[in-house]
């Protein structure tokens, strides 16, 4: 009768500590996923401003081999926004300012409706549906 008791005993206790191990393996696997996660999200964040300047030499290049040059590279690091499933965020003109994708850092009085962009300053990134950086915009006022 003792032995039937102890064998219990021990098989409770060892389904228990599987049931622990299972759980601390997939707590570990979603901790993993989480690192990879924000990682990618703050590489993307650092790459940004290498785009806008990319982008800015090429708004701003007459010279066309250079300009084609550009466009190709622009054209890669498109594809692989794409692949990655990062998002542009580049409101249209007079788009209603939204608080969660854009930020305002200018308002220009205008004899329109308020809370309208004017301009974008700065196209804003998302992936999935995270913002990694808002738009920076000018909104009309009165």
């Amino acid at each position: 009768m003792n032995l039937k008791k102890n064998k219990d005993e021990y098989k409770e206790k060892y389904f228990r500590l599987m049931a622990d191990i299972e759980n601390i393996k997939l707590r570990y696997l979603k901790d993993i996923e989480n690192i990879k996660k924000i990682s990618c999200e703050n590489a993307i964040r650092n790459f940004l401003p290498i785009v806008d300047s990319i982008e800015l030499i090429y708004k701003n290049t007459k010279e066309e081999k250079i300009k084609s040059s550009i466009k190709v590279t622009l054209r890669i690091i498109s594809n692989m926004f794409k692949n990655n499933k990062i998002g542009i965020i580049n409101p249209n003109k007079f788009e209603p300012f939204n608080p969660l994708l854009h930020q305002a850092i200018v308002s220009i009085k205008m004899p329109v409706r308020e809370n309208l962009i004017f301009s974008v300053l700065q196209k804003g990134y998302f992936i999935e549906k995270k913002i990694l950086r808002p738009a920076l915009v000018s909104v009309t006022c009165k």
